[in-house]
């Protein structure tokens, strides 16, 4: 018996590769169903004894089709020669009875997606033959893993598909060679890359399968059709990029983890592994959803012109290209919505309904106890906002940077008991972002700062050394018990909002009017880049004046400083603000409706 794995990898690059939106969603679908459609499609046709049919773009079909023991049989009976045990956007897990039809299934997804969806990257390798009786399978999903890297770093990457000679003209959109003249393309008849023209003919593939969302028709929403108004009427757009904490750890060690580390359970170790997989792709949809009612629910008169497009959600992954106006709070929901979710049993199918012993159950409360300690996971994003025309592959970038900004909680607030020798994370939910006024940096390190010698050197550093910033934000509220808590309180969001919220009340005589005036707030921040001292001298000079603005929310201590003491990941010390935070999410943030009609009366 053999495993056979088939990933996907350079996703993002790859989805993000152009600036067109309906590129973008087109790429989303294609790696969506490397992993999903063609190898059950593969399967079905090249496979004697495999499992017939299973692939269905409505999700509740395709899982419970995955879950049905009657369609996708087990591997241990005689007659089944394959068993899929996930498959997922970009990947996909099997079982094949021998090594020749796991080369086969590889073969054939590889040629496929090579002819329909060229550009994508993906690699299948199988396994050494294994025996279901005295093998592990959990030892053997980790080599298996281990051989897709060797093999992936060993072969040449796709660029090398697209060849300059002969000497060919450019595609328009990708900068790849351009294969033909593609009328569909806003009829401007010019050359596209055979990359580009299989990405924008997958764009209505795209928009078939959201439509099937489970709970996306009670929101009367239709992703597709925002691709217009996001491109001409957002005045800026943002990409968020949120991803699952603790995911790579728990799926590398999933035996350990779930308990079926023996070769006599290989058979829990499968059920277990789909369930999981299954149950967080689940809890990411509802996290979605569940933003976005709680964003409808904060002005619904503005929120049908907030314009949302989901590019990737699944797994413990989701990238979104949105209006900046909501962003920010858009992705505190998410987040939030996320450890609620995988805090709770889940069910796969929307109906309530079950196949005998594939309710999900608890098992992921299960898995993260035992990985972290605390019953829910907990996920960080980057949220980079910019202007329209801005390049999305940048942007994306940024994001990136972002993200791994926020995932330094996880060094900082961990779970104070080791667990086998080890210390783990506190599974805490943060995020990170940053509004790109001054396109001419783009990388993070270059708008904030870096380490000279020693010496934090940058834009957002004073010269006494103080930081302008105090992102990222903690999400996370149960902090209780954890070693870092004092760091989490002091960048949790609640701060923040907090702050946003005194910069936008209106004065209490002329509600057009904001109570702390623009005027004051420049000045404040003007101060800010001239030096600790400085900036706590102009804020003494107003804090009396503004009480109606309660400006007293910005004060650190007794003494009314801007300023507080902060620390690192690596524990070194320094002085951080989150005015200027503050100030800038100002400018992105929807108010409540109670509150937007009362500044307004």
């Amino acid at each position: 018996m053999n495993l056979v794995l088939i990933e996907t990898s350079g996703n993002q690059s790859y989805i993000f590769g152009t600036n067109k939106l309906r590129e973008n969603v087109g790429a989303s679908e294609l790696v969506y169903r490397a992993g999903t459609q063609v190898v059950l499609d593969t399967v079905a046709e090249t496979t004697v004894g495999g499992p017939k049919n299973l692939w269905s773009d409505d999700l509740q079909e395709l899982r419970r089709n995955l879950c049905n023991p009657n369609l996708n049989c087990p591997i241990s009976n005689p007659d089944v020669n394959v068993e899929v045990i996930v498959a997922t956007s970009g990947k996909a897990l099997l079982f094949a009875k021998n090594r020749e039809i796991g080369r086969r299934i590889v073969r054939q997804v590889t040629m496929k997606l090579l002819e329909s969806s060229p550009g994508v990257d993906v690699c299948g390798v199988v396994s050494d033959d294994f025996d279901w009786e005295t093998d592990s399978l959990s030892e053997v999903n980790k080599r298996v893993h281990d051989r897709l890297e060797e093999v992936r770093s060993s072969r040449p990457g796709p660029a090398l598909r697209f060849l300059r000679l002969p000497v060919v003209e450019d595609c328009r959109t990708s900068g790849l060679p351009a294969a033909r003249v593609h009328d569909e393309d806003e009829k401007d008849k010019m050359p596209r890359s055979a990359v580009s023209i299989s990405k924008w003919e997958s764009r209505r593939a795209y928009r078939k399968r959201m439509q099937k969302l489970p709970g996306i028709s009670e929101l009367r929403l239709d992703f597709a059709e925002k691709l217009d108004d996001l491109e001409k009427d957002a005045e800026w757009l943002a990409v968020i990029h949120a991803d699952g904490n603790g995911l790579g750890e728990i799926f590398l060690n999933f035996g350990e983890h779930a308990g079926c580390e023996r070769a006599d359970q290989n058979r829990d170790y499968v059920a277990k592994f789909r369930r999981f997989s299954l149950a967080l792709d689940v809890c990411t949809e509802k996290a979605f959803l569940q933003a976005l009612q709680r964003m409808n629910a904060r002005d619904a008169n503005v929120w049908f012109k907030r314009l949302i497009l989901p590019l990737v959600l699944g797994g413990d992954d989701m990238t979104i290209i949105c209006d900046g106006a909501c962003a920010l709070q858009f992705t505190h929901d998410f987040l939030d919505s996320f450890e609620n979710q995988t805090g709770q049993p889940q069910r796969i199918f929307k109906d309530g309904s079950e196949l005998a012993g594939h309710d999900l159950h608890g098992i992921i409360p299960e898995l993260a106890q035992e990985a972290a300690g605390r019953p829910h996971l907990s996920a960080c994003a980057g949220v980079a906002i910019i202007k329209p025309h801005y390049p999305f592959s940048a942007a994306y970038d940024l994001a990136e940077e972002l993200i791994r900004s926020a995932k330094r909680v996880k060094n900082i607030v961990v779970n104070p008991d080791k667990h086998k020798g080890r210390r783990r994370p506190w599974p805490c939910s943060a995020l990170d972002f940053h509004a790109l006024y001054d396109s001419r940096s783009s990388e993070l390190d270059e708008i904030r700062g870096r380490k000279v010698k020693g010496r934090m050197l940058g834009k957002l550093v004073t010269a006494d050394g103080a930081r302008l910033y105090a992102r990222p934000y903690v999400v996370t509220t149960d902090l209780n018990g954890a070693t870092g808590e004092d760091w989490a309180r002091d960048h949790s969001w609640d701060k923040l909002a907090a702050r946003v919220e005194t910069i936008l009340r209106p004065d209490k005589n002329d509600k057009q009017r904001r109570a702390l005036p623009n005027s004051q707030l420049h000045d404040l921040r003007a101060g800010l880049f001239l030096g600790m001292g400085v900036a706590n001298e102009r804020y003494r000079l107003i804090s009396h004046r503004y009480e109606d603005a309660s400006i007293g929310v910005f004060e650190e201590d007794a003494d009314g400083v801007l300023f507080f003491k902060d620390r690192d990941n690596r524990g070194d010390e320094f002085y951080s603000t989150r005015l200027l935070d503050a100030m800038d999410a100002s400018n992105f943030w929807v108010r409540a409706e109670s509150e937007h009609r009362e500044a307004h009366k």
